[in-house]
């Protein structure tokens, strides 16, 4: 089936506050994990090794909440307020 002719198409409309929000904290939190990164790969001395676990951890917690907070933000929402002038039965 073709993208063009779908069933049910659905357009896009505006984004939400929120998600507004969840695109800029995605942003930050993916450069923030890039910094913490690049400063794990920078770390070399044997006895930091609790410094290199953290900063691990943190790069990883960084990027997932990027990736979560990005496909929250890009999500097309349908609009579900109940439209009062449409008297259902």
């Amino acid at each position: 089936m073709d993208s063009d002719n779908e069933i049910m198409p659905r357009k896009e409309g505006p984004k939400r506050l929120l998600q507004k929000i969840a695109k800029v904290i995605s942003i930050i939190s993916i450069f923030l994990g890039v910094v913490s990164a690049i400063y794990l790969l920078t770390i070399n001395s044997e006895d930091e090794k609790v410094l290199k676990a953290s900063m691990g951890a943190v790069a990883f917690f960084c990027f997932t909440l990027g990736i979560v907070l990005n496909a929250i933000a890009n999500t097309n929402l349908p609009d579900l307020r109940i439209n009062k002038n449409n008297k259902t039965k």
